[in-house]
Parts: C-alpha cells; structure tokens; sequence
C-alpha cells in the first residue's frame, strides 16, 4: 500500500470514528521515546517474511494451520496459544493482551510488532519498557524507525506487512468480519483494506 493510499483511507476512518490524528501522533511521539534503541529496523521482517509460505492468524481461530511463517494479530495470541505448541514467528498488535503474554512470546523467539494509537498511551507505557526489542508501528505519519506500513486492525495490518515484506503466499486463516457495533465497523474496514490489497 503506497503512502498516498494510507493516508486517503486514514483521513475516512478519522471521520467515521472522530479519532485523533493528533492523539496517534501523541502516541507514536511517547513509543519513540521510551523505546529509544530498543526499536528494530523494518528490515527485520523482512528477514522472517521475504520467501515463505506465511499463514495471518485472525481472531476467529478455531484450529491449528501449517505453514513456514506464522503471524498472529492481537489478540488472537491467546486462541492460537490454547491450539498449538508453536510460537508464532511474528506478532502485530496494539497491545490489548497481558504485557506478560508479550514478553513470553519475546523470549521465545517471536518478533513483535507493536502498534501506538491515541487509545492506547497506556499500554505503550505498560509494555515498551518491558520488552527487549521490538518493531514499532504508527498509523500517521512515519518517522526514525517507527514506520507505517498501511492498516487499521491488527488483523489487516499484519497481512499487508506479509505482502510487504516478500511472502511468497499469504493464507489469511481465522477472519471473520461479522461483528456488532463499533467491532463490526473497524472489520467494515478491515474487510476493504484487505480487498484493496489483493488479499482477499
């Protein structure tokens, strides 16, 4: 997803939900600072990504899937977790799962991709600290290592970083879009981030 894209996309979730793009510039002002040389270059991804058969764990999971990369999003962690043995390769999130769960997956080897938005300053303060390194993420505009890579939810933002990054086959496995109230409407989104990347 081109920049332009994002950003035409960012101003229409910013209308529909009355978020802050201030707030979100906040946050990812406050991931910057306390994460300072723990935030890893993209390049890291890439290094997981680029080649491989990767499956995206949405929050609908019901069952284990092969594949050589696993992504989970949000928290989708912690079904996947009660399913299968496998850490996953990499983990997108905002950071609604235990900041415990997080530095776990660290220790195990999991690339984390953590997310800053104007809802959640409080889990940045909460986990950054606690983890060793991970790759940052903003939804406005990118600066010196903490990047925008296009997407709303954790779920679509962790299949466009697969694309991004060079999988040679993306499996989307346990998304469901059917939801009530404001869940329904950011999988609205979702759904048409996802269908405009090709992804769907």
């Amino acid at each position: 997803m081109r920049p332009e894209e994002w950003f035409e996309l960012y101003r229409q979730i910013l209308s529909d939900f009355n978020f802050s793009a201030e707030g979100d510039a906040k946050a990812a002002r406050l991931m910057h600072e306390l994460g300072k040389d723990k935030l890893l270059d993209a390049e890291s991804l890439r290094e997981k990504i680029e080649g491989r058969d990767v499956v995206v764990v949405g929050g609908a999971v019901d069952s284990e899937i092969d594949g050589e990369v696993i992504i989970t999003a949000g928290k989708a962690i912690v079904k996947w977790l009660g399913l299968s043995d496998r850490t996953p390769d990499v983990h997108v999130t905002d950071m609604e799962e235990s900041a415990s769960l997080l530095i776990s997956l660290e220790e195990n080897g999991t690339l984390l991709v953590l997310h800053a938005h104007g809802d959640n300053m409080d889990r940045i303060r909460e986990v950054v600290p606690r983890v060793r390194r991970f790759v940052g993420t903003t939804q406005n505009v990118p600066f010196d290592r903490v990047y925008n890579f296009g997407g709303f939810t954790d779920g679509d933002r962790a299949a466009i970083i697969a694309k991004r990054f060079g999988a040679e086959k993306i499996t989307l496995h346990g998304f469901d879009f059917s939801a009530e109230g404001i869940k329904g409407r950011k999988l609205v989104w979702a759904r048409k981030i996802l269908e405009k990347e090709g992804l769907i």
